[in-house]
């Protein structure tokens, strides 16, 4: 995936967040100025290891960027940057009818100045950058979030209703676990607090390896989207079917009452 800088001036903060946003649902990473610089740290320098740092610089040409001097210093460095390594770096992007700065005319561009063409562009946009996501892994995505969000949802209501037995019952397959396998059924319990009273029963351990509910969830994605998983000949070989059994057992149990 692409490492995206999106130069631009603060009138334009809207459409960059947007625009950042959807970046990222493809897979990408994006470099903005609020997200990446504190207070207190050198501006000059922050800008410029940024610029240095990227695959992409995108300038978001407006009436109000074109005029601005920090921009056009990134679109000079970056288009400097673009003929020292001879391949395309810098992406305009116009979001009002402008012309182009000296360095970058001649160039194609991408026209989102319309509203209603913002997602025909952005597929332009995303066929210049290499890896993007598919739209069927977009897809596939956003349902296994609203599946998991809705598994958590109906497992609170659960927990909270039987909150007093779960303790009673967790306290004592916990404290008998190994010191290893507790703290990496704490570390996940603080990641996934709904997970606590099932790991705490049923998560086990291979040698090092340290099988929690979050770990058989995340193994499952992976499964349904590749169809192939390392997991499948591990568990195998050391006869642990059973236990991965029971955890799920639990689980669907805990969701279902």
């Amino acid at each position: 995936m692409s490492k995206i800088f999106l130069s631009h001036t603060s009138t334009d903060k809207k459409f960059v967040r947007k625009l950042g946003a959807d970046l990222r649902r493809y897979g990408h990473t994006i470099w903005i100025d609020e997200a990446e610089i504190n207070i207190g740290d050198s501006l000059i320098g922050k800008i410029r290891d940024g610029l240095d740092s990227v695959d992409y610089v995108a300038v978001v040409l407006s009436e109000a960027s074109i005029k601005s001097e920090w921009v056009k210093k990134e679109i000079e460095i970056a288009s400097n940057r673009e003929i020292e390594e001879k391949k395309v770096l810098v992406l305009p992007l116009l979001i009002q009818n402008v012309e182009l700065p000296g360095f970058l005319k001649g160039k194609f561009y991408g026209d989102f100045s319309q509203d209603d063409e913002y997602e025909e562009k952005l597929q332009l946009l995303l066929r210049s950058l290499p890896d993007s996501k598919s739209e069927d892994e977009i897809n596939i995505e956003d349902e296994e979030l609203t599946r998991l969000k809705e598994e958590l949802a109906g497992a609170k209501k659960v927990i909270d209703h039987f909150k007093s037995d779960l303790e009673k019952v967790t306290e004592h397959s916990f404290e008998i676990k190994s010191d290893e396998l507790q703290a990496a059924i704490l570390e996940e319990n603080e990641r996934n607090p709904k997970h606590a009273p099932i790991n705490n029963v049923y998560a086990f351990q291979i040698d090092d390896v340290y099988i929690t509910l979050g770990y058989i969830l995340h193994v499952i994605r992976k499964l349904r989207m590749k169809g192939a998983h390392q997991f499948e000949p591990f568990i195998t070989m050391n006869n642990k079917w059973d236990d991965v059994d029971r955890m799920l057992e639990a689980y669907q149990d805990m969701i279902n009452r």
